[in-house]
């Protein structure tokens, strides 16, 4: 599994932009859930083809 670090140089940040962090947490927010909604219709499809492999209802997993 991969991390995405996410940071700005020293020299970039400033008290203006450490003190209004609400814009970039929600951008960050909105990466994170989407994301989260691709690794979840993965799995969904990963379930599925075993599921169908192994001759198992989905719906009973």
């Amino acid at each position: 599994m991969s991390t995405l670090q996410i940071s700005t140089p020293i020299a970039l940040q400033s008290p203006a932009t450490a003190s209004r962090p609400a814009p970039v947490l929600r951008i960050l927010r909105a990466v994170v859930d989407a994301f989260a909604q691709t690794n979840r219709r993965r799995a969904e499809r990963e379930i599925a083809r075993v599921a169908r492999r192994y001759g198992i209802a989905a719906d009973r997993i």
